[in-house]
């Protein structure tokens, strides 16, 4: 059970429009705000710690870069079209719907795979997130930051792949 607004919701038998909610409000709502600023962060880490680290640092402009495109990206999918595919079809269930629902889902997973490789990749390179004695204040924030991402990123890809996806795409074998 997982409290979302005073409300006890179970993300392995709640409703799927409940669990969209919670994705929504939990994790993409975040992302959207947390995405521009950390973009600025490591942009400004870049630029500021060239000589000592930069890199570790154009790795991880680079990385942080596709990330973001990816992750913008596969938010729109999922807002624009996958979750009201999967709400449509919580309403009025029909197998050819659900067909259509597990063909998306499987284009979203595989932004899900990529997502999971692009935040171990930086993890890596930055050596789990471990400040360099030149490291400033900005520094600590932008890895602290990135580790937060790369923590909320796993739980929302876990909450879609195992849980969501899971329970849809085991509802079309049934069919």
């Amino acid at each position: 059970m997982t409290n979302f607004h005073g409300q006890e919701i179970d993300l392995n038998t709640g409703k799927y429009s409940q669990i969209i909610e919670y994705i929504l409000k939990k994790h993409h709502t975040p992302l959207k705000k947390e995405l521009p600023e950390l973009e600025k962060l490591v942009y400004t880490i870049f630029k500021v710690h060239f000589d000592d680290s930069g890199d570790v640092f154009e790795k991880v402009h680079r990385l942080f870069g596709g990330l973001k495109t990816v992750l913008e990206s596969h938010i729109i999918k999922e807002e624009r079209k996958l979750f009201y595919m999967i709400i449509d079809y919580e309403k009025e269930p029909s197998q050819k719907l659900l067909e259509n629902i597990v063909e998306e889902i499987e284009n979203v997973e595989k932004d899900n795979k990529e997502l999971e490789g692009l935040v171990k990749k930086i993890r890596e390179i930055t050596n789990d997130y471990l400040v360099p004695p030149t490291g400033c204040p900005t520094y600590v924030n932008t890895y602290d930051r990135l580790k937060e991402l790369e923590i909320g990123l796993l739980q929302h890809i876990d909450i879609e792949n195992n849980i969501m996806f899971y329970r849809l795409k085991k509802e079309a074998n049934k069919g």
